[in-house]
């Protein structure tokens, strides 16, 4: 199946369908399911390209209000959740602006600099147990073998 790795928190954020877009500067052709993979690094670490106004937003849009233990809540270096990839859209101005105006918070938690590409995930679902794994840049395959029952991944037997 394949998999993208994405940086915490915009990870949890596409899992739990709080972000629809993923922002990316390039594009793909590839639909269909799509594992949605936590970077190892840092949860933080990527901060300095979030803007404090989507950082509270996010943290907002996960009920945390207070001090809480990010690695804890934000799983790294793991397969979280699944999604079906829908579209690869180019941005143009239209689609910035409509983002932009019609979905703010959306705005907030991706790159939508014109001429980068907006991957659109439909149907998300946060998996109940991560499953460890490391990632890989670009699209890539976790297994030919899986399959995503009641949340949960499987490994289906050949």
């Amino acid at each position: 199946m394949k998999a993208i790795t994405v940086w915490q928190p915009w990870a949890q954020l596409l899992a739990e369908g709080k972000k629809h877009d993923e922002t990316r500067s390039w594009r793909t052709n590839y639909r269909g399911e799509i594992l949605i993979h936590a970077a190892k690094k840092d949860p933080l670490f990527g901060i300095s390209t979030m803007t404090d106004e989507a950082w509270e937003k996010a943290l907002l849009s996960f009920g945390l209000y207070e001090t809480f233990n990010r690695f804890e809540r934000f799983p790294t270096r793991a397969i979280i959740g699944a999604a079906i990839l829908t579209d690869c859209k180019l941005i143009d101005q239209t689609y910035h602006d409509f983002i932009k105006e019609l979905c703010p918070e959306e705005f907030l938690y991706g790159d939508f600099t014109v001429g980068r590409y907006a991957w659109r995930f439909e149907k998300p679902q946060l998996f109940k147990n991560p499953i460890p794994a490391s990632g890989k840049q670009g699209l890539w395959t976790f297994g030919e073998n899986v399959q995503i029952r009641g949340g949960e991944l499987f490994i289906k037997e050949a």
